[in-house]
């Protein structure tokens, strides 16, 4: 499953020895909004860019990348010898799409003043969810697709309404017929799971551990409650097209400690 060269990793540089009693292997995508895991058998810390990075009992971890991540990125292994490996990580830069569209009603531009109370206390609702996190016991190896459908969306892609920019869209679309059912993408605890927000409409929020979240919008049945704890392909629901939604869809996000990342390169994980 794992390899030590992949597409995006362009330099492998050792901190402290050329000689290690074991080196760090990665699979997964070193690009603008990919993923990675990577393992060190005998990995006491991991650090990207000087921030922790959650370990499994079998030295296996993930880490993630942003739509707009710099170009080089430090990986660090501190192994329980104490003996560091230091990873410089070339980044790819990712194209997305810009799309403009004109003439549209201003009420689907920007919401009237009536709502604003309503998106604050949704995003706060939001916000403190995703501060919450589950200690799985078992680590995360593959990840499934939540529904079937037509990709109506993709990852990174900006609208720009009535000259208006609009936040890039942070996941995938999955167009489906109302009532079609929805998965969960892996193990994990329901962080939240609510009704009638504003712009996501019926919402549930799943922690896998090791700062790994997902997310599932706009849905139309919720079959799950706030600590469930949900096994991979568990029907968490069923699609709908509740809050701010032209048609009956599944927006799925996926996020690595907060920050989200590709849906798509998360599946060519499990390939």
């Amino acid at each position: 499953m794992f390899y030590k060269t992949i597409a995006y990793i362009l330099i492998l540089l050792f901190g402290s020895s050329a000689a290690f009693s074991n080196e760090t292997i990665f699979n997964g995508n070193f690009v603008q909004g990919g993923i990675v895991i990577g393992q060190n058998k005998l990995a006491k810390k991991v650090y990207l860019n000087e921030k922790s990075v959650q370990i499994s009992k079998g030295g296996y971890f993930i880490f993630g990348f942003g739509r707009n991540q710099k170009q080089n990125s430090t990986l660090k292994v501190i192994q329980k010898n104490n003996l560091e490996q230091t990873h410089n990580l070339k980044i790819a830069k990712s194209i997305y799409k810009i799309e403009k569209i004109d003439g549209l009603p201003p009420k689907m531009v920007q919401p009237g003043p009536e709502f604003y109370k309503k998106i604050k206390e949704d995003r706060a609702l939001i916000k403190n969810s995703m501060l919450n996190s589950y200690a799985n016991p078992e680590f995360p190896f593959a990840f499934i697709k939540p529904t079937e459908g037509r990709t109506s969306g993709v990852y990174g892609s900006q609208r720009i309404l009535n000259g208006v920019k609009k936040n890039p869209h942070g996941g995938m679309d999955i167009a489906a017929p109302i009532g079609t059912e929805i998965k969960a993408m892996a193990t994990g605890k329901v962080l939240l799971s609510a009704k009638g927000l504003y712009y996501t409409g019926n919402i549930v929020i799943i922690g896998h551990g090791f700062d790994l979240k997902s997310m599932y919008i706009h849905m139309h049945d919720i079959n799950v409650k706030e600590g469930d704890i949900v096994k991979q392909g568990d029907i968490i629901g069923t699609v709908g097209m509740t809050g701010r939604a032209t048609g009956p869809h599944l927006h799925w996000n996926v996020y690595w400690n907060n920050i989200k990342v590709n849906p798509e390169l998360l599946l060519s994980l499990s390939k």
